[in-house]
């Protein structure tokens, strides 16, 4: 594979990836706002009632702290489930072939490097022959030169 075509599958890959995590990241956040208005409303005719319904047995500051309680609990298990990691299995084999064709390029980009390394060897024994064949074909002259009278 080319290094060109082997960047374009990088590319395409690597945008496909992005692409699931982005829908990934719109669908939790319009969900998430939506659980949030809807947490607001339930939560606030909730706590009217319980404060209302254990005002009685706790007084109103044991009635309150109670309730706040209540929340805080709350608010910790929606931060944990928050704060998991998903997997998916796209989202897992999207990463894989991401880091098969960054293989890929990397293979691709050492092997040009290696042919572009012995080409310029060759060059350089082609360059040692030029200047040996000159330098004989001087020594060549100058003898043929002492020769003549």
């Amino acid at each position: 594979m080319s290094t060109l075509s082997s960047a374009k599958l990088f590319g395409r890959v690597a945008l496909l990836r992005r692409q699931v995590l982005v829908r990934q990241f719109v669908r939790r956040t319009i969900t998430g706002a939506l659980a949030v208005a809807a947490l607001v409303v339930a939560a606030g005719l909730s706590t009217y009632a319980l404060f209302l319904a254990i005002r009685v047995m706790f007084g109103d500051l044991g009635a309150t702290l109670a309730i706040s309680a209540l929340y805080l609990a709350v608010a910790i298990i929606l931060l944990i489930y928050t704060m998991r990691d998903t997997t998916s299995p796209e989202l897992e084999a999207l990463s894989e072939m991401e880091a098969a064709a960054l293989e890929e390029i990397t293979a691709d980009a050492q092997g040009a490097a290696q042919m572009l390394s012995a080409a310029g060897h060759r060059i350089e024994n082609l360059g040692s022959s030029v200047t040996l064949g000159i330098g004989v074909l001087s020594a060549l002259r100058k003898l043929l030169a002492s020769r003549k009278p």
